[in-house]
């Protein structure tokens, strides 16, 4: 029932209206930009006049730089408001933006002469500060005597250098600062060549240390099958505890050796033995356990092992126990035996909790050796080496700070500013030709979807009452299907691929593709996909035939129809099924309307194809003899185009029946559901069985009509009868 009696609102009638609004939008916004940009030039300004330190103007410029970059980006917005257009208030314009940068930099030069020796005294302290440092840091390097000495300098190196690319801008207009950088480069050649030297012994000790620790665990790995009590399981684990530990802790230094990955799958190895053998211990002493109370009974204790053995992968019942259940004399004492030996080992105290705790520290170590950085000295010397270069390519390309040049930095940003809100209308234009106001796109779809709604709302109802004839065609036709019985099915399907191909081999072949589906019990959802795609090529048929004939005899009629055609094969069947289900629901009917429109193309091009390629002769020689217009058309034309309208009707069947299991999404039942359950419950055997019933039918189909039309070909040429 509709909600509504008539649609509230068309898409024309709203578009001006979102224009409107979108306008409004937009100038609402520019104004705030503009107002957050003076109040921010003007709070910078006051910085600046009260600032008392030279590093607070170096912050403030920074920040003087972000503000002309984003006036910059927001250009047109300076332009459009440079001479009081602005609709909404007459204040806030551009020109007060300028006043307060003009008013920003002339603040910024005034604090910067006045802060000019303070700057000249902080080059010079930071000078002798870093002159100290590298001093120090090449003597500590130079004394170098072995490998670990070259990662304990690492961490000094690489604080020293990182701190002088930071305050590069300070120290590169200094008379001193080419020296400097020289000597820098210096030390990290020092530490390279110090690196380089004792890198052969780093790699001899770490191949020492990772061999060790192999042979440790080695030891511990054939150890496993011997532990027999709590207490040499806990001596055990607290081994491998340890040699977690040294290879988590050595990962750094292990990294880029070319043993650490077979030291840690090693040791990995062992983790997993172990927690499987101290599990298996604990559940031994579980299931004896269990067993204690029936071993007096034999029959009942036989019973409950084999139970045991089927439950549990235990090795003291199936490797010690099970061998004996038909002997259940010496079963009763086997189970007594091993109770008393585990209650003399303590097994009821094994640590299993803690051992699975280790398992998971050790599983962790791989993710570790990936993400950690090395520290052997050949990397950390490359790594002293780039910010070496970096800290000089810093002081030869950033920006000074220094008094002289941030005069004339604020002035270029001033100048910068003020070519913004004069830019050129032809710039604007070029620059936002193919842009289009968020806004507008906003209120034009939410009209679009509006207008729609009400459509669907007033006209879904009789749009439902004129395809009921069609739901009831395919209710009847499915039920029909449904009350043949299968051997009955088996008949007329074989009979018709004989009548259609005249072949023993593609009848037998149907009939045999048929009974398979049924016996994996998929008979009526395939009965459900035959109907749906019978309908939907009686439907293509019907209206796409009539379709091709029009488009042979109008050129026009093509034009039209062509690119129609194409956005029906192209446009993603998603798309219109949103319209089909708005104004439908869900069910049989949008899903043949949504499988029609996506299969209907193919006859309509083939049948216009097959007729446009009649023979001209053929034709001339139907007029000779006096024949109309319908008489050419069903006589001469139809006839000599079969071949072609076959092709289509081949083409439409195989299109149809690959939008089952997208049709399935709407609530069409048949072979495509079970695929997509399997598809979003991830069953393999459902939807490869249903997968499989669908490529069946394809072929089924696909045989047949192409057998048909080849026998329609054959009679064309006068072979066959």
């Amino acid at each position: 029932m509709a909600i509504r009696s008539v649609p509230q609102q068309s898409v024309l009638d709203c578009l001006p209206t979102a224009v409107e609004i979108a306008d409004l939008r937009v100038a609402n916004k520019d104004l705030n930009f503009i107002q957050a940009n003076i109040k921010r030039a003007d709070d910078l300004a006051t910085q600046a006049l009260n600032a008392t330190d030279y590093s607070q103007i170096v912050s403030i410029t920074d920040k003087f730089t972000s503000l002309t970059k984003r006036a910059v980006d927001r250009g047109e917005t300076l332009k459009e408001f440079s001479k009081d257009s602005n609709p909404l208030t007459q204040i806030n314009d551009s020109s007060q933006y300028f006043e307060k940068v003009q008013l920003l930099s002339n603040n910024l030069e005034l604090k910067t002469n006045e802060l000019t020796e303070q700057f000249n005294s902080m080059v010079t302290s930071k000078y002798e500060s870093y002159s100290s440092s590298l001093s120090e840091l090449s003597q500590s390097v130079n004394s170098i005597s072995s490998s670990s000495e070259v990662v304990a300098q690492y961490k000094n190196l690489e604080l020293f250098l990182k701190d002088i690319a930071e305050n590069a801008r300070y120290l590169n207009s200094d008379i001193n600062a080419s020296q400097f950088i020289n000597d820098v480069e210096a030390l990290a050649r020092q530490y390279s060549e110090k690196s380089e030297f004792y890198g052969s012994s780093f790699v001899n000790n770490v191949e020492f240390q990772v061999k060790l620790l192999n042979d440790q665990i080695a030891g511990l790995y054939n150890n496993v099958d011997s532990l027999n009590s709590s207490y040499a399981v806990e001596a055990h684990l607290q081994q491998l505890s340890q040699i977690r530990e040294v290879v988590n802790s050595s990962a750094p230094a292990f990294k880029n050796f070319s043993g650490s990955e077979e030291l840690v799958l090693n040791l990995n190895d062992l983790s997993l033995a172990t927690h499987a053998k101290v599990q298996d211990m604990f559940d031994s002493y579980d299931a004896v356990s269990k067993l204690l109370p029936h071993v007096n009974d034999s029959e009942v204790l036989s019973q409950a092992v084999i139970e045991a053995s089927l439950r549990t992968n235990v090795s003291a019942v199936e490797n010690t126990l099970m061998p004996l259940v038909v002997k259940t004399s010496e079963l009763s004492g086997k189970v007594m035996e091993l109770a008393a030996q585990f209650e003399s080992s303590s097994y009821s105290q094994i640590p299993v909790k803690l051992a699975k705790s280790i398992d998971n520290e050790i599983s962790r170590l791989e993710r570790t050796y990936m993400s950690i950085r090395p520290s052997d000295p050949e990397n950390l010397s490359g790594i002293i080496s780039e910010l070496s270069n970096d800290a000089k390519l810093q002081f030869d390309t950033i920006r000074s700070v220094d008094p002289s040049s941030q005069i004339d930095y604020f002035d270029s940003l001033v100048v910068t500013i003020d070519k913004t809100i004069n830019l050129s209308e032809l710039s604007i234009f070029i620059n936002n030709a193919q842009s289009i106001s968020h806004d507008v796109m906003m209120n034009s779809r939410q009209c679009v979807d509006s207008a729609f709604k009400d459509f669907s709302r007033e006209v879904g109802s009789t749009m439902e009452k004129i395809f009921d004839p069609l739901l009831y065609f395919l209710a009847q036709f499915e039920q029909l299907l449904l009350a043949t019985p299968w051997p009955l099915f088996l008949a007329i399907a074989g009979g018709l691929a004989w009548l259609g191909s005249r072949s023993m081999k593609v009848t037998f072949g149907v009939m045999f593709a048929f009974f398979t589906i049924g016996f994996f019990d998929m008979w009526t959802p395939m009965i459900s996909t035959v109907t749906m795609i019978s309908a939907a090529t009686l439907l293509c048929l019907t209206i796409g035939i009539p379709l091709g004939i029009w488009m042979s005899r109008s050129n026009r009629a093509q034009s039209v129809i062509t690119p129609m055609l194409d956005i029906m094969q192209t446009i993603p069947s998603f798309v219109y099924l949103i319209p089909v289900v708005m104004l439908l629901g869900i069910g049989k009917v949008p899903g043949l309307i949504a499988v029609c429109i996506y299969a209907m193309p193919p006859i309509v091009r083939l049948t216009n194809l097959g007729i446009r390629l009649v023979d001209r002769e053929a034709m001339e020689a139907a007029d000779a003899f006096g024949a109309t217009y319908r008489q050419r058309l069903f006589m001469v034309q139809i006839p000599l185009a079969l071949p072609n309208i076959f092709a289509g009707v081949n083409q439409t069947i195989m299109m149809a029946l690959s939008m089952v299991v997208i049709a399935s999404m709407i609530g069409v039942t048949g072979l495509g559901l079970p695929v997509l359950q399997a598809v979003q419950n991830q069953y393999l055997s459902l939807g490869l069985l249903n997968g499989l019933a669908i490529v069946a039918l394809a072929v089924i189909f696909d045989r047949v009509s192409q057998a048909f039309g080849t026998r329609i070909q054959k009679h064309r040429s006068g072979d066959v009868l």
